[in-house]
């Protein structure tokens, strides 16, 4: 999806101004723009509209997900619809596109750059807000660091916000795959959802992911698994190195590493009941192996 500043004000100028592109990927792409209505910067995402009601269903679901489980630690959304933009060829395609609080920066994009506490921080709000998703019966099925956004605020310093909805849902059971194409990204899913036949409960795989995601935010990039032959085998078999803390220079950290081991249990049944009762068992670890979160 390419178009210019032109096709994109004279579809949606009668709301917003200066649109400029933050970021694209598959069917859409994220701009920043100034709401002309709210008198307020935010991010607009835009969407093809491929004809196909199962996409317009799920950007719907994102949407109302969003709309409905309000919290601290997800992305705010404000308002939705649907737009009709002419292209540079001169033809014109329907698009969805909703407008969502501006962030500063993913997780991915940054992480290298915050210094240990803030990393901590980081992985705290993370499953605060997994949490919170997880009582509503809410199952993101991707969290990652691409999907987990940065606000700093000169008061409440850095804050963590979980976003991008795209395949979340609002059971806890669904699909592990539609049309043969599992779901998820391979180096964040858990065992059990490689399987194209299983429907069982996605929450455990969340706080697999999250787990998958916390390793590499506080090893600064290091993997938890070998992924050198495949994921799925990695996954499935592969041990659990130890956690390796670049600033602690070689200090040994027995509990944080158990907490993890046990967010990456094979068996879903092996991790934690819930995010929640994860989340006190780090804080605990980090007490116990003498790290501090800041």
């Amino acid at each position: 999806m390419s178009y210019g500043r032109t096709e994109l004000e004279e579809a949606f100028g009668d709301r917003f101004a200066s649109l400029h592109l933050l970021g694209k990927g598959g069917e859409g792409a994220v701009f920043a723009a100034w709401d002309r209505v709210k008198k307020l910067d935010l991010a607009l995402k835009i969407s093809v509209d491929n004809g196909d009601p199962a996409q317009h269903a799920r950007f719907e679901r994102e949407y109302q997900i969003l709309a409905v489980a309000r919290s601290p630690r997800l992305v705010r959304v404000f308002d939705h619809g649907r737009k009709s933009i002419r292209r540079p060829d001169r033809t014109r395609q329907a698009h969805f596109w909703y407008s969502m609080e501006k962030c500063d920066a993913s997780l991915r994009q940054v992480y290298r750059s915050l210094d240990l506490s803030e990393r901590l921080s980081a992985v705290l709000q993370m499953l605060d807000g997994l949490a919170f998703l997880h009582g509503q019966n809410i199952a993101h099925r991707d969290i990652k660091p691409e999907n987990l956004f940065l606000v700093r605020d000169a008061a409440a310093g850095l804050s963590v916000k979980i976003g991008d909805f795209g395949i979340a849902t609002i059971t806890r059971r669904a699909p592990n795959a539609v049309g043969g194409s599992v779901y998820g990204s391979p180096a964040y899913l858990a065992p059990e959802r490689w399987l194209q036949d299983a429907d069982d409960d996605w929450r455990p795989a969340d706080q697999y992911a999250a787990g998958i995601t916390a390793y590499e935010l506080l090893s600064l990039g290091t993997p938890p698994l070998d992924f050198s032959q495949d994921y799925h085998t990695a996954h499935a078999s592969g041990p659990v190195r130890p956690l390796t803390i670049p600033e602690l220079r070689g200090w040994r950290l027995p509990g944080v590493s158990s907490v993890l081991k046990r967010m990456l249990a094979k068996m879903p049944s092996w991790r934690y009941p819930e995010v929640r009762s994860c989340k006190a068992e780090l804080e605990s670890a980090l007490l116990q192996d003498g790290v501090t979160a800041g």
